[in-house]
């Protein structure tokens, strides 16, 4: 009795589901769902240089957020982050780690802006583009 009345219950139940769930399916509205997040990539370049010589610092190491890189022999860097497309600010940390084969320099943080950005280059619904910023940097050399 009881195993009767279970099969009519399931039964009963994926009926409903199996039209509803096509009735849902099936509906007259033209908008695509999509699942996903726009984005778009902040790019900041630029140069580092020594305050009192005016001469390029190579190896200096350049962070901004989940990026990390060093200047080449001629002090330049690049770095990008991939975020969602508005305002955004990152903070960029200098720091010398080479102790003083080319010259001891003192750490510097710096704040760089992307705001009201026009991005160009985007490929598709979500990725928006890229932006991009030069800062160039001296740095004070360490007392």
């Amino acid at each position: 009795m009881k195993t009767s009345i279970f099969k009519r219950f399931n039964g009963i139940i994926s009926f409903l589901l199996s039209v509803f769930g096509f009735g849902a399916a099936c509906s007259s509205c033209s908008v695509r769902i999509e699942y996903g997040t726009p984005y778009a990539t902040f790019k900041v370049n630029g140069n580092v240089k020594s305050e009192v010589t005016n001469k390029n610092i190579p190896n200096i190491r350049v962070v901004m957020r989940y990026d990390t890189t060093y200047t080449d022999a001629s002090g330049n860097f690049q770095l990008s982050n991939t975020d969602f497309p508005m305002d955004q600010t990152f903070k960029l940390e200098f720091k010398d780690i080479d102790g003083e084969t080319n010259g001891e320099y003192q750490p510097l943080d710096t704040i760089v802006e992307f705001i009201d950005s026009q991005f160009s280059g985007g490929k598709g619904s979500w990725d928006r583009g890229e932006i991009e910023k030069e800062v160039n940097i001296k740095l004070k050399v360490k007392e």
